[in-house]
C-alpha cells in the first residue's frame, strides 16, 4: 500500500472531517474483553511501529543508524523470543514514518475496517480513539504486580474512566538540553554548567554561554520546528502552559509564551547565536549539526544517555541538563507516557493475542534492556534503582517537572500539526511571535472543543 503523504493543512482538513462520530461508526464493533485464559488459536498480528532502535546482535548495546552489520532492531529481538513461546502467533512488524501521514494512515485502516491490531505510540495518540470504543482495554491481561510498579504519572495519564488503554513502555520527556562540554571548556564558559542534583540553571546563563560558543563557522545552539516541544520547552521556562488545569483551552499565547517565543526568535535573528535556518529545519538535521561539532547545544528530549556517535569521541564530554528558565519560575518538560496500544477486533481471539504480544513485549527484561540500551526511562519504577549515570540521574529527575502533551483527540494534531505551523511561521518572519502564538491558539482551540463535543 502507497503512503499517503498529506501537508499540514490537508492533514487538519482530514481530521476535522474523520469525526469521532464518524469513526466511532467505521471502526470494529466492541465486544467482551477477552480472558487472558482463552487458549491460543493460529492468528496473524500486525503491529505498526516507529521506532527501529538497533542493537549490536551479540551485546545487546546501541549503535549508529548507518549500521548494518551484525545488527536486531529492538522490536525484533523481542520478536524472535517471542516466535519460541507461541509459535501458533506470526507477528508483523510493519515499520512506518511517524509524520502526518502515520495518522492519515490509521484513521483510512479504521474507516476501511482494517486497524492495525498494535499500534507503537503515546497516550497522547491513544486518546484520539479510545472515545470510539476501537481500543481494547489492558486492565485483564496486566498483572497485579506489574500494576503496583507503575509510576503514578503513568497510571495517571493512561486510564480513562478508570481503565487502562495502554501497555506502558516508557516514559518519554520531550525536552532537555545537549551540551558538548568540550567545547564549553574550550572557550572558557565551563563555569556556566548547570551543575547540582538537578542541574537547574537560568535563561541568562543559557545565553552567554552561547555567545561565548559562537564563532565564525560555529554557534551556540541549533533549533528547529517539527518537533515543537524540543524549543518550546524554553517558552514554558518563561512560565508559559501549553494547556489550562483541565486541558480545555490552549495558552501559550500568553505573554509568558509571546516573550519566550521572542526571546528563542532572538537566539537566531537578534543575538545570532542560533544556526540560521530554523524555520524550516528538521530535528533530525538539527542533530547532526550538533553531532558534527557545529553547534556547542541542542534543545533535544530524552533522559540524558549518551548517543552513540558521542562514545568514540571523548573530547566533546556528553553533558544532558533540564531546559534552563528565568528567575521566579521553574523548568517544565512536557512528558509522555509512550507504549502500544491494541484495537479490538472482531475476532476475540486475534485481540486476545494481540493483547499477549504486547503485554510480553513491555516485560520487565525488555523494559530494563530498553533502558540500559536507548536511556529509555521505564514504566516501571523498579527498574530505576540501579542508574549510576550522572546525566542519567539528571534526565530522571524530569520526573519532578513534567506537564501533559495532552490526552484529548486533538493532542496529536496540536502537537504535530498547528505547533510546527506555528514556529515556522514566527521563525520565518511571516507573523509576530504574538500573531503567531494567538493563530495557534484559535485553532488549537478549535479542535478541543471538537474533541469534546466529540
Amino acid at each position: 500500500m502507497a503512503k499517503t503523504m498529506l501537508s499540514r493543512r490537508e492533514f487538519l482538513v482530514m481530521s476535522s472531517v474523520l469525526s469521532a462520530g464518524a469513526l466511532a461508526a467505521c471502526a470494529a464493533p466492541a465486544v467482551t474483553t477477552q480472558s487472558p485464559s482463552v487458549a491460543a488459536s493460529p492468528v496473524s498480528i500486525m503491529h505498526w511501529v516507529y521506532s527501529t532502535l538497533p542493537m549490536d546482535r551479540d551485546t545487546l548495546t546501541s549503535v549508529p543508524a548507518d549500521r548494518t552489520e551484525n545488527v536486531v532492531n529492538y522490536f525484533e529481538w523481542s520478536l524472535e523470543k517471542w516466535q519460541e513461546i507461541e509459535p501458533d502467533v506470526e507477528v508483523q512488524l510493519e515499520y512506518l514514518p511517524h509524520d502526518q501521514s502515520w495518522f492519515a494512515k490509521l484513521d483510512a485502516s479504521l474507516i476501511a475496517g482494517t486497524p492495525p491490531d498494535v499500534v507503537q505510540g503515546p497516550v497522547s495518540e491513544a486518546a484520539k480513539y479510545i472515545p470510539l470504543g476501537a481500543l481494547s482495554p489492558v486492565n485483564d491481561y496486566i498483572s497485579p504486580e506489574i500494576a503496583a510498579d507503575l509510576h503514578q504519572a503513568v497510571v495517571a495519564e493512561s486510564s480513562f474512566d478508570d481503565k487502562q488503554y495502554l501497555w506502558p513502555w516508557r516514559l518519554s520527556f520531550g525536552g532537555g538540553i545537549a551540551i558538548n562540554a568540550g567545547m564549553w571548556e574550550a572557550n572558557g564558559v565551563a563555569d556556566l554548567l548547570p551543575s547540582g542534583e538537578t542541574r537547574r540553571w537560568l535563561m541568562d546563563d543559557f545565553l552567554e554561554a552561547a555567545k561565548a560558543n559562537t564563532t565564525d563557522d560555529v554557534f551556540g545552539t541549533v533549533l528547529c520546528t517539527d518537533i515543537h516541544y524540543q524549543i518550546t520547552q524554553f517558552m514554558f521556562g518563561f512560565g508559559a502552559r501549553l494547556f489550562n488545569d483541565d486541558e480545555t483551552a490552549v495558552i501559550l499565547n500568553s505573554p509568558e509564551g509571546v516573550e519566550g517565543l521572542q526571546w528563542l526568535v532572538d537566539l537566531e535573528k537578534t543575538h545570532k547565536v542560533a544556526v540560521p535556518g530554523t524555520a524550516i529545519r528538521k530535528a533530525q538535521e538539527a542533530g547532526q549539526i550538533f553531532v558534527e561539532g557545529k553547534a556547542s547545544t541542542f534543545p533535544s528530549q530524552g533522559s540524558g544517555k549518551m548517543p552513540p556517535e558521542f562514545v568514540e569521541r571523548p573530547e566533546a564530554k556528553w553533558f544532558w541538563a533540564p531546559p534552563p528558565n528565568v528567575p521566579g519560575q521553574d523548568p517544565v518538560v512536557m512528558t509522555n507516557i509512550h507504549g502500544h496500544y491494541v484495537f479490538q477486533q472482531k475476532d476475540e481471539n486475534q485481540t486476545a493475542a494481540a493483547q499477549r504480544w504486547t503485554q510480553y513485549l513491555t516485560r520487565p527484561e525488555a523494559l530494563q534492556l530498553s533502558l540500559d540500551t536507548f536511556g529509555m526511562p521505564p514504566a516501571l519504577q523498579s527498574l530505576w534503582g540501579d542508574i549510576e549515570d550522572e546525566n542519567m540521574k539528571v534526565g530522571l529527575r524530569f520526573t519532578d517537572m513534567m506537564t501533559t502533551f495532552g490526552r484529548r483527540a486533538s493532542a496529536a494534531a496540536i502537537t504535530f500539526s498547528l505547533a510546527p505551523r506555528m514556529l515556522e511561521a514566527a521563525f520565518a518572519g511571516q507573523l509576530t511571535p504574538q500573531q503567531a502564538l494567538d493563530e495557534f491558539a484559535t485553532e488549537s482551540n478549535k479542535l478541543i472543543a471538537e474533541a469534546m463535543a466529540g
